[in-house]
């Protein structure tokens, strides 16, 4: 059997297949960035809707306990709420 490099055409064959696969193997790494960035970005939001929520709720939980006068509220967490509630209407 002939190795490739004593048949020029089989050599040139080779070089094309690999060429190739390399090329696919680029067009993969790009679509594979390409959805790292759009799972990136949706962590980022998901990360930000998931503190706003967490924010609604703690100012949810010191609005129910000013209302049943259980503890009282931190400093600063009366005037949120008021200010929350008139950004909502």
């Amino acid at each position: 059997m002939e190795s490739p490099t004593e048949n020029p055409s089989k050599a040139a064959e080779y070089l094309k297949e690999l060429n190739k696969i390399i090329e696919t193997q680029q067009e993969l790494l790009e679509k594979q960035k390409r959805r790292i960035d759009e799972l990136e970005q949706q962590v980022a939001k998901l990360y930000h809707e998931n503190a706003c929520l967490q924010d609604e709720h703690h100012r949810h939980l010191a609005t129910c306990r000013l209302q049943q006068g259980v503890l009282p509220a931190p400093p600063g967490v009366l005037s949120a709420i008021q200010e929350n509630a008139r950004h909502e209407k």
